[in-house]
């Protein structure tokens, strides 16, 4: 008999859902890196990424695990495939799944372009706290959810 012994098959590969290459390119560009900075980092091509990220080419858990190292994403990150959370606005389930250093920096980077915008009215200013407010609360209620889901 010709059997194929573990060391003759290929390396597992995952299944690959359409929405993993994109959620990597949207972490990659969260992050502001670019491709080449990436593919440097994973020893693969620019070109291979590419197709990765627009889900033209499958990829192997190993190289699936360092390119999710580069980015600082959790396999939950990219492989979850449940859909939005009714009534939770995306931007605060997205800002919500981030890990807390990366929500910081966001707030921070709120509060800096608030700092920014002195040259501006007293009812643009006003306006623009409540809908940073606002956001906070969306923020917040997110964050509810997400501890309510965990309990339940």
């Amino acid at each position: 008999m010709n059997e194929k012994t573990p060391k003759d098959c290929p390396p597992p590969r995952a299944t690959m859902p359409s929405m993993i290459g994109t959620r990597i390119r949207e972490a990659r560009l969260a992050r502001q890196l670019s491709l080449n900075s990436v593919a440097q980092k994973a020893d693969i091509s620019v070109a291979t990424l590419s197709r990765i990220e627009r889900d033209q080419q499958r990829i192997d858990v190993a190289l699936l695990l360092t390119i999710l190292r580069i980015l600082k994403l959790n396999a939950h990150d990219v492989l979850d495939d449940r859909p939005e959370e009714e009534g939770v606005d995306p931007i605060v389930a997205k800002i919500s799944s981030l890990a807390a250093s990366e929500r910081t920096k966001i707030w921070r980077g709120l509060a800096a372009n608030r700092k920014n915008e002195r040259h501006t009215t007293p009812a643009r200013m006003l306006s623009a706290q409540v809908e940073e407010f606002l956001a906070q609360i969306d923020f917040l209620r997110g964050e509810i959810e997400a501890v309510k889901k965990k309990l339940h």
